[in-house]
C-alpha cells in the first residue's frame, strides 16, 4: 500500500466514522509506518484538523516480544 491509498482510506472510512462517533476533540493514534509518516498524509491531517497522536519512532510499545 502506499500513501495514497492510505489516504484514500482515511478520508472514506477513518474520518467520516471517526467524527460522527467520536464528536469533537478526538485523537487519532497511528505508527509510524512511511506511508503513515509521509508528508503527502501529514498534509491531508493538517487540512482536515485531524489531530494525529505523536509517537516515538522507538517506541518499545510497538513490539511486545523485546519485553521477552
Amino acid at each position: 500500500m502506499e500513501s495514497y491509498m492510505y489516504k484514500d482510506i482515511l478520508e472514506k472510512e477513518m474520518l467520516p466514522s471517526g467524527r460522527s462517533q467520536m464528536g469533537r476533540g478526538w485523537l487519532f493514534q497511528q505508527d509510524n509506518d512511511l506511508k503513515h509518516s509521509s508528508q503527502f498524509v501529514k498534509d491531508w491531517f493538517a487540512q482536515r484538523r485531524v489531530n494525529v497522536m505523536s509517537w516515538p519512532s522507538q517506541s518499545p510499545d510497538l513490539n511486545p516480544l523485546e519485553h521477552l
